[in-house]
């Protein structure tokens, strides 16, 4: 620990690794924690079934910050979510408290580290004509237009990808500047230069163990109750299935039944996969991380010594 910098917890894991325990572990145990969720489908407030996350009663008991955060009526991005959780760390540590960061989205994690360029908020304007363009044109078309003003960025998105081509065209309309200029204007000072980070991660030995755990629990967020959050989200919001929190796993199944693109005896097996394909990620994405402490599954205890000991030291400078 280094005197005078502020802490900050981080508990990495994959998908169905128990990170929610945990953290309601150490905010029972450890009086001055509070959580900070780190997940980029939890944070909106209709995405309860699909999404694992903790129930009402657990939210009241245990707050998460960035829990049910915003409506899908907008579009909640990583800026956003930096934005949001810079404010909620210095809010946290203005009370003396302690900042407990836990998730699973790896990427919001590695932009909270390492910082992001100061983008453009989303344009809702420029939004909505780029979205009518697609569907009057296809997302190829839109694609084309953002080679002519960005050949680079175009090459590193997919014709695909509406919602990254929109979001790039949005950037350089409102800067100038490619998105190779935005991404050499982030900021050198990194989280690690400027608080204490103790960066934990649950990884598990033995993946088939974390396939067991996935397995166990995917009937209960892809049963009936998500076909029917599903039809509730489409009937109040009209999204389409560009929107982020649709395209989430989960979610992305349960509209390919409701559009008649896949088999309703075939949602828990496809939506099974994708879990276990998306575990497999992050846990690449663990393996490369710097400075990251790691736990198997079942070494709550032993993690949660191992922060009693940071803490304590902490305490001690």
């Amino acid at each position: 620990m280094k005197p005078n910098k502020k802490p900050i917890i981080f508990l990495l894991g994959p998908t169905a690794s128990g990170k929610t325990d945990w953290a309601i572990d150490w905010h029972n145990q450890f009086e001055a924690i509070e959580i900070i969720s780190v997940d980029s489908v939890m944070v909106y407030k209709e995405c309860n079934v699909g999404s694992a996350k903790p129930s009402d009663a657990t939210l009241e008991k245990y707050p998460h910050h960035l829990v049910n955060h915003v409506s899908l009526d907008s579009i909640f991005s990583v800026a956003d979510f930096y934005v949001a959780a810079m404010e909620l760390i210095n809010n946290i540590h203005s009370r003396e408290k302690i900042p407990l960061m836990v998730g699973g989205s790896m990427m919001y994690f590695n932009l909270l580290k390492t910082g992001i360029s100061k983008l453009p908020p989303a344009d809702r304007q420029l939004r909505e004509k780029l979205e009518e363009k697609i569907l009057t044109n296809g997302v190829e078309a839109l694609h084309a237009d953002l080679k002519k003003l960005d050949a680079d960025a175009a090459d590193n998105i997919k014709p695909q990808d509406s919602q990254r081509i929109i979001r790039a065209i949005e950037i350089i309309t409102s800067t100038g500047i490619s998105l190779d200029g935005n991404l050499a204007s982030l900021p050198t000072s990194q989280l690690k230069d400027k608080y204490n980070l103790i960066e934990f991660g649950i990884f598990p030995s033995d993946r088939s163990k974390l396939h067991e755990r996935i397995e166990s629990r995917q009937g209960a967020l892809v049963g009936d109750k998500l076909l029917e959050e599903i039809t509730q989200i489409q009937n109040a919001f009209k999204i389409s299935a560009e929107h982020p929190a649709m395209k989430a796993i989960n979610y992305r199944q349960g509209l390919q039944v409701l559009e008649g693109k896949l088999e309703k005896s075939e949602l828990f097996e496809k939506s099974l996969y994708a879990t276990r394909q998306f575990a497999k990620r992050q846990c690449t994405w663990m393996r490369g991380w710097e400075n990251l402490t790691f736990f198997d599954l079942h070494q709550g205890e032993e993690a949660t010594e191992q922060l009693k000991k940071h803490l304590n030291l902490l305490q001690t400078v």
